[in-house]
């Protein structure tokens, strides 16, 4: 049997033996299945559950120790609170945040099935048996709802950002009319922090287990190679933790949901080298689903993939137009741009050793800079702030050492800084003093104009830095995921170059694509990430065995 196709010059992370030939892999036993299931992660738990749920024989297989998934949100369209119109709009509008380089009949296949992924999602996790949806109001705790949505083990639904695309849209930057039609979607959070999806997907395996024994799961054991005959996906060879080779055939067809291929450096430097001097919040991900399904021929998308970098565990008021400064400390951009294209500028400005650095950047890296404000800022109009006031007690937690045991706070993003002089600001937040005050003369000065002659910021965001004791915080811009792929269709087949699907083979969550295909995420509705990954779950799953 011929080699696996392995690009030239591609870093295999841990799949190496994807090129060598099967034959020589000698698999110590095989297993019949009907699905094969490859990473057990938002999209790839949703597939195997759905799959075992309609009587399939489902293998689950997974390279790490359990199930793994990062964030706390993901959404749904609710058709039934939406017009056909505002639907078909909300198509365009996303499209139009991806530069026009989607698959609208991906946007389209989301648009009509997650509801139900959604759904099905949180009643397997024991959170709900309800069918209701969040009225875009934060859950208070003692509230039915959060009752309701709420496993009694401190995991739950603890807030919510659900909206309704109406009227006239807006970032800061862009704007779109729906008119008087309507797309809402439904967006719970699960958590709260350090728990999050990952938690409800352990709870969905376990429950499902209960109740399907043909769920068979298979932790420690990556996939390392595809079995095709006559150009059909047949099955995945699995690799133990023992290094025993397993051979999985699937009669119906192997689901390949591996995650991104971020921290896998040759990737990111061939396919998106936009992030590659940024440090990664994941770890492990090294594009093992690509090189699969490369393998038999499946195809990436064009050049320029689509990165997700608005980490929101980078401190307090990660939203508030302060004075920016970078490490050099100087003024770099207009503070009204809007915390989910920082990485785009923070790209062409000096790098920082700082920590919470992965392995390949260890001499410091891209995404580093300071936020400054002074006392005044408690006494601010209402509607000069971006997100609202956050309390002198809420600040204290974030300032080394202020609080003995901060709660609700993680230890690495406690780095607020609260001093008596510039001066000693300076220090705190290791940039230079001399830079820093002429920065601070400047802006000042601007701040009398009430006009930003140098960057262009709304005259309401511009407040003096003057009062004593001055406050900055160090931010530390990190790449949440990579979220592009192999080309798929919108049932999430992977696609030979002539655009023809590859018998027997799915490429699901941030392995396929495009779903955006745009240099950057779109941050129009918050979860569209995790609950496209869930939607395609149950759409692969539910057309492998002929019932979408």
């Amino acid at each position: 049997m011929a080699k696996a196709l392995v690009p030239e010059g591609l870093t295999l992370g841990e799949i190496e033996d994807s090129s060598v030939e099967l034959g020589k892999l000698k698999p110590s036993k095989t297993l019949d299945f009907d699905i094969v299931v490859v990473g057990a992660g938002a999209a790839g738990v949703p597939a195997a559950g759905i799959a075992a749920e309609q009587g399939a024989k489902v293998a689950l297989l997974q390279k790490e120790a359990n199930v793994v998934s990062q964030g706390n949100c993901g959404s749904a369209i609710i058709k039934s609170r939406s017009t056909e119109a505002g639907i078909a709009k909300w198509i365009h509008h996303t499209n139009s945040l991806c530069d026009w380089r989607a698959d609208t009949k991906q946007l389209r296949a989301y648009a009509d099935h997650s509801e139900e992924a959604m759904m099905w999602l949180y009643n397997r996790a024991g959170f709900t048996k309800e069918t209701e949806y969040g009225d875009g109001s934060k859950v208070d705790s003692n509230t039915e709802s959060a009752k309701l949505l709420n496993d009694g083990d401190k995991l739950c639904a603890f807030r919510s950002t659900s909206g309704d695309f109406t009227g006239v849209w807006n970032d800061r930057g862009n704007t779109y009319d729906y008119g008087d039609d309507h797309c809402y979607f439904w967006a719970p959070w699960i958590g709260p922090k350090p728990l999050n999806v990952g938690n409800a997907l352990r709870n969905i395996v376990k429950n499902i287990k209960a109740k399907c024994p043909n769920l068979k799961t298979f932790f420690s054991t990556p996939a390392v190679q595809l079995i095709t005959e006559n150009g059909r996906v047949t099955g995945v060879i699995g690799k133990s933790k023992s290094g025993e080779y397993i051979r999985f055939n699937a009669s119906k067809a192997v689901i390949l949901a591996t995650g991104d291929y971020s921290n896998n450096k040759s990737m990111v430097q061939r396919w998106c080298p936009d992030i590659d001097e940024f440090d990664k919040k994941q770890s492990n991900k090294t594009g093992d689903g690509h090189v699969l399904a490369i393998s038999v021929g499946a195809q990436m998308e064009p050049q320029g993939h689509t990165k997700m970098m608005h980490d929101f565990d980078s401190a307090l008021m990660f939203e508030e137009p302060f004075l920016y400064l970078n490490m050099k400390g100087e003024r770099f951009t207009n503070e009204y741009t809007g915390f989910v294209y920082m990485g785009n500028i923070l790209k062409y400005q000096p790098s920082y050793k700082g920590t919470m650095r992965d392995k390949d950047h260890r001499a410091g890296s891209k995404g580093w800079y300071v936020t400054i404000y002074d006392n005044n800022y408690m006494n601010w109009p209402k509607d000069e702030f971006v997100d609202g006031p956050v309390p002198p007690q809420v600040m204290s937690k974030f300032i080394p050492g202020e609080v003995e045991e901060p709660q609700g706070v993680f230890k690495n993003l406690i780095d607020l800084h609260r001093c008596d002089t510039l001066e000693e600001l300076a220090k705190e937040l290791d940039i230079p003093y001399d830079a820093m005050k002429a920065s601070i003369d400047r802006y000042n000065e601007l701040c009398e104009k009430k006009c930003d002659e140098d960057f262009g910021k709304p005259s309401k965001y511009m407040h003096k830095i003057a009062k004593a004791p001055f406050w900055g915080a160090r931010k530390h811009i990190r790449v949440s995921a990579e979220v592009s792929g192999v080309l798929t269709n919108e049932n999430g087949q992977a696609l030979h170059e002539d655009g023809t699907p590859i018998e027997g083979l799915y490429c699901i969550g941030n392995l396929g694509g495009p779903f955006y295909g745009g240099a950057d995420y779109p941050f129009h509705q918050t979860g569209l990430s995790l609950g496209r990954c869930y939607t395609f779950g149950l759409i692969a799953a539910k057309h492998a065995l002929g019932k979408l």
